[in-house]
């Protein structure tokens, strides 16, 4: 096999299966990680997985750690994050084959081609006889690394959408961000304090917002003066749109435990339907709430105030595409995924992401040559992406590298 290097971006999930997979194939990889393994699993690791065990690992990490004398969760376990890291992400990457080629506290934030430019050899396979060129940052250092191969696995969890109307920020949305999370806060444990007896406002109709609303509802019960408002763009009476014989069982006891907390007249969950935030403000006195600026329905100037303590937005995540810009990255205007697979998606009908199988490496190919993004971040916006449809373009993407190298 002729000699050629890997660089993965991202040690989440994906990026720490990418590299256990090339390993596995013989192939030189190195993994950057900007902080530690799963870090942004971390911020949500409260949080029980609808998918079991089974589908969240690949064989070849299972068999790893075996051999290791390191027993992995039964094939039928719903983890939790925290599990999943501690059971299984954690112990792999501390494997010491592992563990050497990974390179945390390093940030990659420009990739390129060595001596060429965006714009030239525009689509043309013989950019690759000039190596991708990778800016890195590790203890405030900057260094340049190079490679052949590049897998972009960095994700979308932490580049959050806007929440104000058309998806760019409201008023006031920058101003009071640290009253606002983005994400899935640990309302029954160490949030807790941020929301009980306090008053929250949600927004979103997935599942994240349907966890955070189940949560809010427990602490209601525990202490009445609770209060929660949960907005929604739609009018549905229902939020979530429950899917016919749901195979994951803790996905659709999420989704009717939601959907009953937004018809409830005993629940304490006041539905906003079709409206958006127009504002974010703060009162003129000295209560420290903030006044979010609603406009229900389409009409201009029908709009109503609530006063809140803190937001919990439910928007959504984006792609960071800064880190390939110098690249010929071939893009959805819609969901900024990877084109091809992009269109392919757009012609799936099922709203179940089980229904779901990876489109195969042709799919995941761009006009520049060898460069990849996988995982989570080659759905672009879409929320549909699970870690199976990630191992599996892994174990498309290293295959086919493998039958490069082997071939040169």
């Amino acid at each position: 096999m002729s000699h050629s290097t890997v660089a993965i971006l991202g040690g989440g999930p994906i990026g720490l299966e990418a590299l256990v997979a090339c390993q596995a194939q013989g192939i030189d990889a190195v993994l950057y990680e900007r902080n530690e393994i799963g870090f942004n699993l971390k911020k949500w690791q409260h949080v029980r997985l609808f998918s079991p065990f089974q589908l969240n690992h690949s064989k070849t990490g299972a068999k790893l750690l075996g051999e290791s004398g390191i027993a992995v969760p039964s094939d039928e376990e719903l983890l939790t994050g925290r599990e999943y890291l501690k059971n299984y992400l954690e112990p792999l990457a501390q494997l010491p084959a592992i563990k050497n080629c990974i390179q945390s506290k390093t940030e990659v934030s420009h990739i390129a081609r060595e001596r060429l430019l965006k714009g030239e050899l525009i689509g043309s396979a013989t950019r690759t006889e000039s190596r991708f060129r990778l800016h890195l940052t590790h203890n405030n250092q900057p260094n340049i690394s190079t490679a052949d191969y590049v897998l972009d696995c960095t994700g979308t969890f932490g580049n959050h959408n806007w929440l104000g109307s058309g998806g760019i920020p409201c008023l006031g949305e920058k101003e009071f961000s640290d009253r606002i999370d983005y994400g899935l806060p640990e309302v029954l444990g160490a949030d807790k304090e941020r929301h009980i007896g306090k008053t929250t406002l949600v927004i979103g109709t997935g599942y994240s917002a349907a966890t955070n609303i189940v949560a809010l509802a427990k602490l209601i019960k525990e202490e009445p003066a609770t209060q929660v408002y949960w907005l929604t763009r739609h009018d549905r009476e229902l939020p979530l749109q429950p899917i016919p014989n749901d195979t994951l069982l803790e996905r659709e006891q999420l989704t009717n435990q939601a959907n009953h907390l937004a018809i409830s007249k005993q629940s304490g969950v006041a539905m906003i339907r079709n409206s958006v935030v127009e504002s974010i403000s703060q009162p003129d006195d000295t209560s420290g709430k903030l006044n979010v600026q609603v406009r229900v329905g389409s009409e201009a100037g029908n709009s109503q105030d609530f006063i809140v303590d803190r937001i919990i937005a439910n928007v959504g995540f984006r792609p960071d595409r800064s880190i390939y810009e110098e690249l010929q990255v071939h893009e959805c205007y819609a969901t900024h995924g990877p084109m091809k697979l992009a269109a392919t998606l757009m012609g799936e009908t099922s709203a179940d992401c089980l229904a779901q199988t990876s489109h195969g490496v042709a799919a995941l190919k761009s006009p520049e040559p060898n460069f990849y993004i996988l995982g989570s971040k080659s759905y672009g916006r879409s929320s549909r992406f699970l870690i199976k449809i990630g191992l599996e373009q892994v174990e498309e993407v290293v295959n086919d590298i493998a039958t490069s190298c082997s071939t040169r």
